[in-house]
């Protein structure tokens, strides 16, 4: 029987204090605990699939995810420091950014023309331009009401000529069963949900393709953010989740279906409407630049001039993880 041979006594120093060294670095790379704020939405699909299959943990990170009812919400928990990273579409982070509280967009990870007109067919409207004069349904401040002046405005209608009515998502029963609602905007899934209440009486009208929907990981600036190698991290589980959502979108379905307790033919029906894929694009910039002037024309904001988004942007981590990934130039 091999015996193992006895260190001679100078070694034992040398050897204690390696022994050491090694409890250190084996305490330092010890997984760090981060809480990510999530939205319900089939667009989340990488964070739950990152979860699921253990990618955080094994980049070296701890994630939990917490649910919030919407990106805006999720930015707002963020803000005020309750979850350390945040989803987000690109209305909130420009609504947010004449705010003074600081904070960085890491990666988009999701892109969509998911904003939806519908309208009754027992109003009669086949068109955007027939909206001119009809009240219209939708949540002010959100991208369906952006896109609704969008398509107005290409329609050649004055936008103030249509009758805004105030949309709760949480109420889509009441909206669809108001008749003097005539016409909705709004996103997904709610734009689905509204479809079928209204069933044979729904007519979803033609969009000009004017403006992308993204979907976004936000991270805090100062003291209180994570490191930039946590970020990246992070960035690298989702970049594998992506890319596993890439080669079996069926699992990816069926992660969205039993996380978000939807019907498969709910999922089925949604998903040709999502792109995912990491990036930081220079669309982003100038969709948060149009975005800002509308608010900024439209009153919802006390601001006069658009903030320069490139202080908004945080391309390091994503640039350790994927650097053809990232177009914006800084």
């Amino acid at each position: 029987m091999k015996s193992w041979p006895v260190l001679p006594k100078r070694c034992l120093p040398r050897v204690l204090l390696a022994w050491v060294v090694a409890c250190l670095c084996m305490a330092c790379v010890q997984a760090a605990s981060i809480t990510i704020g999530v939205s319900p939405s089939p667009m989340s699909v990488p964070f739950y699939v990152a979860e699921k299959q253990g990618y955080f943990r094994s980049e070296g990170v701890d994630v939990s995810l917490v649910e919030c009812a919407s990106g805006s919400a999720c930015l707002k928990q963020l803000l005020e420091s309750k979850v350390q990273l945040a989803t987000a579409s690109d209305l909130p982070i420009m609504f947010r950014s004449f705010e003074p509280v600081p904070f960085r967009v890491l990666a988009t990870f999701a892109t969509s023309q998911d904003v939806k007109i519908i309208a009754r067919t027992s109003a009669g409207i086949r068109s955007s331009q027939d909206l001119k004069g009809r009240q219209v349904a939708v949540v002010r401040g959100t991208a369906g009401q952006y896109v609704l002046e969008l398509a107005l405005l290409a329609a050649g209608v004055d936008p103030s000529a249509v009758s805004i009515v105030d949309l709760d998502l949480r109420r889509l029963d009441l909206a669809a069963a108001n008749p003097r609602i005539d016409a909705f905007a709004l996103f997904q899934p709610g734009a689905y949900q509204l479809r079928k209440l209204l069933g044979p009486e729904a007519v979803l009208l033609t969009v000009p393709r004017l403006y992308t929907f993204t979907f976004n990981l936000i991270a805090p600036s100062g003291p209180l953010a994570a490191s930039a190698q946590d970020h990246a991290r992070i960035l690298r589980a989702l970049a594998r989740a992506l890319d596993l959502i890439k080669a079996d979108p069926a699992m990816a379905k069926s992660v969205v279906q039993q996380r978000l307790r939807m019907e498969a033919a709910d999922v089925a029906a949604l998903w040709p409407d999502y792109r995912f894929g990491l990036s930081l694009n220079q669309s982003l910039i100038a969709t948060l630049e149009s975005t800002a002037h509308w608010a900024i024309q439209d009153q919802q904001v006390k601001a006069t001039t658009v903030p320069n988004y490139l202080d908004f942007i945080d391309v390091g981590p994503l640039k350790q993880v994927r650097p053809s990934a990232v177009t914006v130039v800084k």
